[in-house]
């Protein structure tokens, strides 16, 4: 066989690939090995990834809109966006989800194929835009003179080694609350604004919280302040964070993170 013969045959052979198959081997998204979605139990835990093996994702109820939060968002600050769009069974209908990974997989390669499965079993389309909104904004307190508990980060974990993703919306190292406050290590303001939107502060803010302080880079934060239950005595979540952080909350607008929900439909049988 010539060389342009067997050129025109590995081009044939390509053009016959399924066009689903053509689409998966140029995401270059991981996958699961194996995955179901069925219909929740009516008495699962809602709202929750179970732990279990570190190649395995098993929620037990989760909405297709809960479920667009833990795949779309930014793992532990994936309720801080917002969901919009789809047919109305999509914030209603609670579904159980199992996926098995081929090997061992850390939070964000979950998502990711998370993402994938959910294209392929919803038909989910989806896109995300920044809107400009009313929120509580955190500002710099003083010029030049941020809190004791606010430093540049300084390319360490106090946990682990450094993610490699740079992306801007992500700390780098483990974040999130804690018990007692919230600790964030190598993140940038988005994602100081982002943890400050979740549930644990969002009530005690009176509401979503954007970033107005113009600061660059990535720091590393610690707050210390009791969350559950809060301490009635003690100062308040915004008083907290203007002594420790030496920032302050005004109203203003800024720009936040929506996932609008083009196309759904109810999944096929496994």
């Amino acid at each position: 066989m010539t060389t342009n013969t067997r050129s025109a045959a590995v081009v044939i052979a390509l053009l016959a690939l399924p066009a689903a198959a053509q689409a998966q081997s140029a995401d270059p998204r991981p996958a699961f090995e194996a995955a179901t979605i069925k219909p929740a139990s009516p008495d699962a835990i809602r709202n929750r990834i179970m732990p279990t093996a570190p190649n395995r994702l098993y929620i037990p109820s989760m909405s297709l809109v809960w479920l667009v939060y833990t795949a779309y968002g930014d793992g532990g600050f994936n309720t801080a966006m917002r969901v919009s769009g789809g047919p109305e069974w999509t914030n209603r209908t609670a579904f159980a989800v199992e996926g098995v990974a081929p090997g061992p997989a850390n939070g964000r390669q979950l998502r990711l194929m998370l993402q994938r499965l959910l294209e392929e079993r919803f038909a989910l389309k989806v896109h995300s835009e920044m809107r400009n909104v009313d929120m509580n904004v955190l500002v710099v307190e003083r010029a030049g003179a941020l809190g004791p508990r606010f430093k540049p980060w300084d390319g360490t974990c106090k946990r682990g080694m450094p993610s490699e993703a740079e992306d801007p919306a992500v700390p780098r190292c483990f974040s999130g609350y804690r018990p007692g406050g919230i600790t964030l290590d190598g993140a940038t303001m988005f994602s100081v604004a982002e943890v400050l939107s979740l549930p644990q502060a969002r009530g005690l803010l009176g509401g979503m919280t954007g970033d107005r302080t113009g600061l660059q880079g990535r720091y590393t934060l610690e707050l210390d302040f009791a969350f559950a239950p809060v301490d009635p005595a003690g100062p308040s979540l915004a008083t907290a964070i203007r002594e420790q952080w030496g920032l302050k909350l005004v109203p203003g607008q800024a720009p936040f993170r929506t996932t609008v929900i083009d196309r759904a439909e109810l999944p096929a049988a496994n």
